[in-house]
């Protein structure tokens, strides 16, 4: 018998001996729980950092970039035009500047060029959006950022 009744069984192997576990072993389904943290532990080892946390959502993700970029009233960042509104809200609720410029019309991420014309001595950040599944053009964007001495967030 399948320990977790479902109608139509699309969760096999380790994922449901996982979710078994998660339900039944007194841990949490979220927040700090066992799978949240070593999960954490999973992204700081792939990416090299010395720590890795998982919001709730973008727009937790966003704020708290905010707040770590210690942006200060007049600070610009840039972003595209064509994105969640919650982009914008995040650097705006710190006092910063949102800056918007064009996205490219074949991937409707935004354009490294118009990036590039939109930075100024008060720009601290550049935020991409990677829009429906299609990444940015990562290298371009971080040699620009690079250049300007601009925080990337991604």
């Amino acid at each position: 018998m399948n320990p977790i009744p479902f109608s139509r069984p699309h969760i096999t192997g380790a994922e449901q001996a996982y979710l078994l576990q998660a339900m039944t072993g007194g841990g949490k389904l979220c927040g700090d729980g066992p799978f949240t943290l070593r999960c954490q532990a999973l992204l700081a080892r792939l990416s090299g950092s010395a720590h890795a946390l998982l919001t709730h959502s973008c727009t937790a993700a966003l704020e708290m970039a905010a707040l770590l970029l210690a942006l200060e009233p007049g600070d610009e960042v840039v972003m595209p035009s064509f994105t969640f509104v919650s982009t914008a809200n995040a650097f705006a609720l710190r006092g910063a500047v949102p800056v918007f410029v064009d996205i490219e019309p074949d991937t409707l991420n935004i354009d490294p060029a118009a990036i590039e014309a939109a930075l100024t001595p008060r720009t601290r950040a550049v935020v991409v959006v990677h829009y429906a599944g299609v990444g940015c053009d990562m290298d371009a964007i971080g040699a620009i950022a690079r250049r300007h001495g601009v925080a990337v967030v991604e």
